[in-house]
């Protein structure tokens, strides 16, 4: 029994990520195992490979032949998973074209451990950073835009990148950028921050055991696809109520065709072929019965539909009389009277409070309604007359009619006439007045004469109901009376009581249910019966003729029911996968990643309380970060977003050996001197893991990183290379190699300004002048690097936090040498470009004078080097 625990226990402790994805791929059927066994050794998925496996698939569903089939034996080793290399480095880029308006054939080279490209705002760093997002991953991709420079004769995208493994050199263009090479490397940059906090992430560097699921669904999700096109070409064809819709009428031919399934057995369809020729003659000799016999029924038929015909008339004859009804209610008589007797009380308040005012022995009719037009349309046409906004009459003006000029009171006449109009007690007569006109128009709308003379409806009423007709008439009369009493009564505003009329429409359900049972007699007979029959007999047989002509389209129907019955049955476990893929993940890679997450946090003083929650599907791992159930971005600060973003990519980053390489672009700005140093910290340390890319016109953050470059790679040989970024408009972008705030220490001694020296004895013209200007600046830096090593001993250096206090004993002090030293560098300031022109005094730089300045240079260092 210990020997049984003791195996077993060996199996559990040598249970890895590799054993349990091996698992899972063997528990695969076959044509799933012949997709995962090409991944796990480290192969694409080709088409060939995709139809091999959609082939033993339809072989599993009995769709296809069965075929003699290898034993598919999963050998898995992690390290065959992926075309990834270890030892990946970027070396280089160059020969870059057509990106915005970057210098064209420039070359950056990398180290294998950390480079920084300096470039102040301006200098091209984003048309760079835009190229490297768009061949390595990054949350931010962006467009590579053009030369906006230029209007015309732009040139494609194009860069080279040279990658270096195994000592062995790979140069791939920017439109190879689907080479696995590319995939080792991530670019982080501002841009990003926001995914990294407000999305659900994929995690796109894993183990690469991990990344098979993915992988895997991805091929399985294409071999759907390739059973989902083939099912829906099948179900292109006609449709089991197309085939049905050939046969008009009904018959049991026509209800099984509709009933085609994958059940349908061929046999049974069989039963109903061929058409013989007994069938053929057996049609024919029905088909003369029952023209006939249909001959003989058309009288019948020709009864039965003026029938039917009538019915439809009594109906919108009942319709309109039931339309007629509600206006002769008492509820709406009731109404009527109400808004009369409502008109009349608001004209009389209106009178009462204005227009008696206006009454006068020389103009008829003030107040009536001839009156009010008139008011109204005079105001109208005197605003026509004037500006916006500018009311008439005004002191100046006349009358509109005659053109006097108008009298004060004559003008209170004129706005108390329009204030008049415009009052509450005006409009709620003309309101009411309004309601008792469209009442009117409503009644005077009717119509009474329902029973023309010659009407189709009233000569068959007249023969058959001509009581009914006779009362039906005389209540429309009555209601027409009530209608002219109506209007009179509203024309003239007089409140009478009226009582309501309503014609019943009993009668014409006792005519509809005549109708209908004299109809049903003429079709009870046995002439209709023995047509129905016949009708029957007759559509059976030309249903069946019909049926084996086109028998091979119900064949193959149910042939392509069968087939996508089979096919529906396919199972691609894509639950079990996201499944297996979560619960490995848990278990290998998700608290890998949240410990080295909260490393990075603590390490960067980013102990927020970040949340993590972890998701899956199609295979795939995602994550979340969330503070108090928010996203963080909602709550930190812009300086605390970039910190926990920086940490989230570091962390996904390190836990994958696919990752070779990080790129940033300025991922300090708007941060304070200690986060910038402790981001300095973090980057230059990964160095130590891997290579690290940094764009930056940061100068604080530079020097940080200079010095913990000091701290973590000292003694590698190349680890730390940096370049500098210059701007020649209008284009940006130039690569000044080696060169940055860096390489102050280069200038202790005037060796680049003997350089230059050398080359402006070597030439003539403006050439000479321009290389004795740049002898002169190399020269202008050597003062400002023998300040800081020389004379103040390197105490105090530029962009640096710390005084070295233990150099303060370095410091040489001699005032008459130091302002020596302050005269020398403001005559070489005079002399360069940038400073006051030296053309003014007739000096222009020259071999004599570069080399008069170096030398005085050297004495005055040499003299400073020996004070005590």
């Amino acid at each position: 029994m210990n020997a049984v625990n003791e195996i077993a226990g060996a199996e559990k402790q040598i249970e890895t990520l590799e054993t349990e994805v091996k698992k899972f791929a063997d528990g695969l059927p076959h044509w799933a195992k012949f997709l995962a066994q090409k991944l796990l050794l480290g192969n694409t998925i080709s088409d060939n490979d995709i139809d091999t496996s959609y082939s033993y698939l339809l072989e599993q569903l009995k769709l296809k032949a069965e075929t003699e089939k290898a034993e598919i034996s999963i050998d898995y080793n992690a390290e065959n998973a992926g075309n990834y290399k270890s030892d990946l480095l970027l070396t280089k880029l160059d020969n870059i074209e057509g990106v915005n308006a970057l210098t064209e054939n420039q070359m950056i080279e990398f180290s294998p451990n950390l480079t920084i490209i300096y470039g102040a705002n301006g200098s091209g760093k984003s048309g760079y950073i835009r190229l490297l997002k768009n061949v390595f991953y990054s949350k931010a991709p962006e467009e590579i835009l053009q030369n906006v420079h230029l209007d015309n004769g732009h040139k494609a995208v194009n860069a080279r990148f040279t990658f270096k493994s195994n000592n062995k050199e790979t140069l791939l263009e920017f439109v190879n950028k689907d080479n696995a090479e590319f995939e080792q490397f991530a670019v982080f940059d501002g841009k990003s921050v926001l995914n990294h906090l407000e999305r659900r992430n994929e995690f796109e560097f894993r183990p690469a055991g991990l990344s098979f699921f993915a992988n895997y669904t991805t091929a399985i999700v294409t071999i759907e696809q390739k059973l989902n096109n083939d099912i829906q070409a099948k179900q292109l064809g006609s449709t089991a109520d197309d085939l049905s819709a050939m046969f008009d009428g009904d018959s049991e031919i026509k209800t099984i065709v509709l009933r085609l399934n994958a059940e349908t057995s061929i046999d049974d369809l069989k039963r109903y072929t061929p058409f013989s020729d007994e069938d053929k003659i057996q049609k024919e000799t029905i088909q003369k019965q029952y023209d006939e016999l249909l001959l003989a029924s058309r009288g019948k038929e020709k009864e039965i539909r003026n029938l039917e015909g009538i019915k439809g008339l009594l109906a919108q004859s009942k319709q309109s009389i039931e339309s007629l009804n509600p206006f002769f209610s008492t509820d709406i008589l009731t109404k009527v009277k109400t808004a009369i007797t409502d008109c009349i009380t608001k004209e009389t308040t209106a009178k009462a409070e204005g227009i008696e005012n206006f009454n006068t022995d020389k103009i008829e009719g003030v107040g009536t309604t001839e009156w009010k037009n008139f008011i109204v349309s005079a105001e109208i046409f005197a605003k026509v007359q004037k500006a916006e906004n500018v009311v008439y009459p005004e002191n100046s003006d006349n009358c509109l009619l005659c053109q006097q000029p108008l009298s004060d009171e004559a003008k209170k006449l004129i706005l108390d006439y329009w204030a008049f109009i415009k009052s509450v007690a005006e409009q709620n007569a003309k309101q009411a007045q309004e309601k008792l006109d469209k009442a009117h128009k409503k009644y005077e709308s009717l119509t009474f004469d329902l029973f023309p003379q010659d009407n189709t409806l009233t000569v068959w009423l007249s023969e058959k109901y001509p009581n009914e007709l006779e009362i039906l008439n005389q209540k429309l009369s009555e209601q027409k009376a009530l209608a002219q009493n109506i209007i009179s009564d509203i024309q003239n505003k007089t409140v009478n009581e009226r009582a309501g009329i309503k014609i019943s429409t009993e009668k014409y359900t006792d005519i509809e249910s005549a109708i209908d049972e004299k109809i049903k007699l003429l079709n009870e007979n046995e002439q209709s019966k023995e047509l129905e029959k016949l009708s029957k007999s007759k559509c059976f047989l030309e249903h069946k003729e019909k049926f084996n002509v086109h028998f091979s389209k119900f064949e193959t129907f149910v042939d392509n029911q069968v087939w996508i019955k089979k096919a529906n049955k396919a199972d691609f476990a894509k639950r079990k996968v996201t499944e297996t893929e979560k619960t490995l993940s848990n278990k290998y890679f998700n608290q890998k990643y949240i410990d080295a997450f909260n490393d990075e946090c603590k390490r960067l003083n980013g102990n927020f309380g970040i949340e993590i929650n972890h998701t899956g599907t199609a295979g795939k791992s995602y994550r979340q970060l969330k503070l108090k159930g928010r996203n963080p971005n909602a709550v930190l600060s812009e300086g605390e977003q970039k910190v926990i973003a920086i940490a989230d990519f570091i962390a996904e980053m390190q836990l994958s050996p696919v990752n070779r390489g990080i790129i940033f672009d300025d991922p300090v700005t708007s941060l304070d001197n200690d986060r910038k140093k402790q981001i300095a910290e973090r980057l230059a340390f990964q160095a130590t893991i891997k290579q690290v890319i940094i764009f930056t016109h940061d100068l604080v953050f530079f020097y940080h990183i200079k010095n913990f470059s000091k701290k973590f790679l000292n003694g590698i040989n190349n680890s730390f290379i940096h370049h500098s970024l210059e701007r020649e408009s209008p284009l940006c972008g130039k690569v000044v190699a080696n060169t940055s705030p860096a390489n102050e220490g280069q200038y202790n001694n005037p060796t680049k300004a003997e350089e230059w020296l050398r080359k402006s004895k070597a030439t003539n013209g403006t050439e000479r002048v321009d290389y004795s200007k740049a002898g002169l600046s190399a020269l202008r830096t050597s003062y400002e690097a023998l300040a800081i090593f020389t004379i103040l001993g390197g105490t105090v250096q530029r962009f640096d936090p710390q005084i070295r206090m233990g150099r303060l004993k370095d410091i040489k002090f001699e005032k008459l040498l130091i302002e020596t030293v302050v005269e020398k560098h403001g005559e070489i300031s005079d002399l360069i470009e940038g400073h006051l022109p030296s053309d003014e005094f007739g000096i222009v730089p020259s071999p004599e004078i570069l080399e008069e300045q170096i030398e005085n240079f050297k004495t005055l260092k040499e003299q400073l080097k020996n004070l005590q």
